[in-house]
């Protein structure tokens, strides 16, 4: 399950944001990934952990929202451009497999909703 893995590093920059706001305690009220598709996220196992390491954190009780890139091909060969679902990557112009990946190799954090904490 790398979807752990991937968690505890996204929690760990959203507790480093939420440090960077002076003054007031805040808490995370939701988070935004966009993660690409080439990385095979589970939602639902990364929003399992999710949940497991904000535990006793200022974003404990928040929510996790995941934006799906797809995966987009680029052909070497014809210059064809599109996104697939597949995980054989083959040119659907000219069915060549000289593909560059493009694009859905993305994950980072997109932005995070927050809130005063309540005392």
């Amino acid at each position: 399950m790398h979807e752990f893995s991937i968690c505890q590093t996204l929690v760990a920059a959203v507790l480093k944001e939420l440090g960077k706001v002076k003054g007031k305690q805040m808490r995370l009220k939701k988070a935004r990934i966009a993660a690409g598709r080439y990385h095979r996220i589970v939602p639902a196992s990364l929003k399992f952990a999710y949940k497991i390491l904000t535990k006793d954190t200022p974003a404990e009780g928040s929510s996790l929202l995941i934006k799906t890139v797809p995966i987009k091909l680029k052909c070497n060969k014809c210059g064809w451009n599109g996104s697939t679902r597949d995980i054989c990557f083959v040119c659907r112009k000219c069915g060549g497999v000289d593909l560059e990946i493009i694009g859905g190799k993305e994950l980072y954090l997109e932005s995070i909703e927050v809130e005063s904490a309540r005392g």
